[in-house]
């Protein structure tokens, strides 16, 4: 298949199939006596993957490993150990990637709180929060809480739960 297809059976664009193949992710296709690329069922496969593991919030560094782990893998015909450990370096890697979705969602769940305070029905304190305000600093302990009520002199935003 030429690039075009390739693009649009992965749903990418044809620069993110050229980018992939610049940074070594793709393998260089084979070229038609005028210059087309040729692509094989398993580059779309490849290119599948690197999107999804990119959903997943891999780099494109970490992907990259992870194609050599699986390619190394593959192709390696010694014993089962040493199988064993480059896969146990794949799920070093994949673990890691979770820790730090795991951070994430926490860091959100700080953000959404103070957010939703500012949400709930309307009443004359509330309604003079700009919640953009509360965006930009969490409210992760006791220094949150009297930095906003420095800022609050005339009214206090209200009870909000940290």
């Amino acid at each position: 298949m030429r690039i075009g297809e390739l693009s649009a059976k992965a749903g990418v664009n044809v620069q993110t199939i050229r980018f992939y193949e610049r940074e070594k992710l793709l393998r260089k296709p084979v070229r038609t006596p005028s210059g087309y690329r040729l692509f094989l069922e398993g580059d779309l496969e490849r290119v599948r993957f690197i999107k999804d593991s990119q959903q997943l919030g891999f780099s494109l560094k970490e992907i990259k490993e992870l194609l050599q782990i699986h390619e190394s893998a593959k192709s390696f015909s010694g014993g089962p150990q040493t199988k064993s450990k480059e896969w146990e370096k794949a799920f070093r890697i994949a673990q890691d990637r979770l820790e730090l979705i795991n951070q994430k969602i926490e860091f959100l769940k700080a953000l959404k709180k103070p957010l939703a305070a500012v949400l709930e029905p309307p009443g004359a304190e509330k309604a003079m929060i700009c919640p953009a305000s509360l965006m930009a600093r969490p409210v992760s302990g006791q220094a949150g809480k009297q930095s906003r009520k420095e800022n609050n002199t005339a009214s206090s935003p209200g009870k909000q739960s940290a």
